[in-house]
């Protein structure tokens, strides 16, 4: 009965991923190919890994309409353990503080059914999900295959691969897809919004996956790090913005600075397919680059003084509506905007751009801010998660870059 059970389970997923990918003429988002990092690109981002997560969020494919997320960390446990704690979900709720249960369903070899439910301050989300476990060893690595079938985040796929780095360390590399969009009412209407609205939840929610592994596999090596850090004044991140020049040909990355569970800074860099000139002559206008906070943003010039110039601003996203007031000061290099009051009124931004041979530019953006000066309903899924809040601050700002290079575009040459 339960190895009927388990291939009942499979052959519906993939029924409907069949029937999903005829109708639409796209892959569907449970099965499509997801992205992993070479080893020359794990080793380019080497650097900027060792400071906290990193996040490389690849543009739209052939394959599907919905892009990849892949991200890499490292943890300070042997990759034995990491895949301990990825490879059995019953534990789970254990360790990740919004996932209240995981009932599993079958069992067939490498291959488990299961179902879980995450319930956050306003409502429960639940899912059903597929993993298969690969054979590895503490010296090849690990990998883990998630697909979630249906549920209400929407169908999708996850891929765990867990790298040995010494015989105390790990590399995880963390690629995600959900698609949104045939899930419940509150998820719909989000991603009603476009894949802005979709890939910044994706985001948040896989970064609150990611860093309770690290958590839970660094607690039984031993090894992590509790309590609050000191924050730091915001500077200007070093980044090779040469070196990462092909990188950024396939996606914008998000590099996050982290002490324990303190969120330092938050840099996202980019590539503008644009001139230098013309990115700076959006970044320089309050009332375009306000807009470009994010998607479907509306902004209004109110003041110019000798500070700078003080504009309003506002998204009415359905479900999360925010606004408030920026001050945005004009530079020949960095470009400075801070918070004044409203929603983010302590968040902190700074931009530059950087020249590449033959003229493109290159975008450097870094900020600090803090997600709980945010909408009530925003605080309330948060709800002192610091993961949730670290995934949020991650999603908005790589927004923000997507957001600018539409509005670059858009202005024309």
């Amino acid at each position: 009965m339960q190895r009927f059970l388990t291939v009942f389970i499979l052959l519906a997923a993939s029924s409907t991923t069949a029937l999903a990918a005829d109708r639409s003429a796209k892959v569907d988002a449970s099965v499509a190919r997801l992205g992993a990092l070479s080893p020359d690109e794990r080793a380019l981002l080497a650097p900027y890994i060792a400071q906290g997560p990193v996040v490389l969020t690849e543009f739209q494919n052939r394959q599907t309409d919905l892009p990849a997320v892949i991200y890499a960390a490292r943890i300070h446990a042997p990759a034995k353990t990491v895949a301990q704690v990825i490879g059995k979900p019953s534990d789970y709720p254990g360790f990740m503080r919004a996932l209240t249960s995981v009932d599993v369903q079958a069992v067939n070899g490498q291959m488990m059914a299961f179902d879980w439910t995450w319930g956050v301050t306003l409502f429960s989300l639940t899912g059903h999900n597929v993993m298969t476990t690969y054979p590895g060893d503490s010296t090849r690595g690990y990998r883990f295959d998630i697909r979630t079938t249906g549920g209400d985040l929407g169908i999708g796929r996850v891929m765990w691969r867990v790298y040995p780095d010494g015989p105390k360390k790990s590399l995880i590399v963390f690629s995600s897809r959900l698609d949104m969009r045939d899930a419940n009412y509150i998820t719909r209407q989000l991603a009603s919004e476009g894949n802005a609205v979709n890939r910044t939840i994706n985001v948040a929610v896989a970064m609150v996956t990611l860093l309770e592994v690290k958590t839970e596999a660094e607690r039984r090596a031993g090894t992590h790090v509790d309590g609050k850090f000191a924050s730091k004044p915001l500077r200007r991140p070093r980044v090779d913005m040469r070196a990462l020049h092909p990188l950024l040909a396939r996606g914008d990355l998000v590099f996050m600075d982290l002490d324990g569970d303190t969120m330092q800074s938050v840099t996202v860099v980019g590539r503008s397919g644009a001139s230098v000139r013309r990115v700076r002559r959006v970044m320089l206008d309050p009332e375009v680059f306000g807009q470009s906070l994010l998607h479907g943003s509306c902004a209004e010039v109110i003041e110019r003084t000798h500070q700078g110039v003080k504009f309003e601003w506002e998204i009415p996203i359905p479900l999360l509506h925010v606004g408030g007031e920026m001050m945005l000061r004009p530079s020949p290099t960095v470009v400075a905007v801070d918070g004044i009051s409203g929603t983010l009124s302590k968040g902190r931004w700074r931009f530059d751009t950087y020249r590449y041979p033959g003229g493109e530019a290159g975008v450097i953006a870094w900020a600090t801010f803090d997600p709980a000066d945010s909408p009530k309903l925003i605080r309330k899924l948060i709800a002192g998660n610091t993961h949730f809040s670290h995934g949020f601050v991650a999603a908005t700002q790589l927004a923000v870059m997507r957001s600018l290079r539409t509005r670059v575009h858009l202005m024309g040459r």
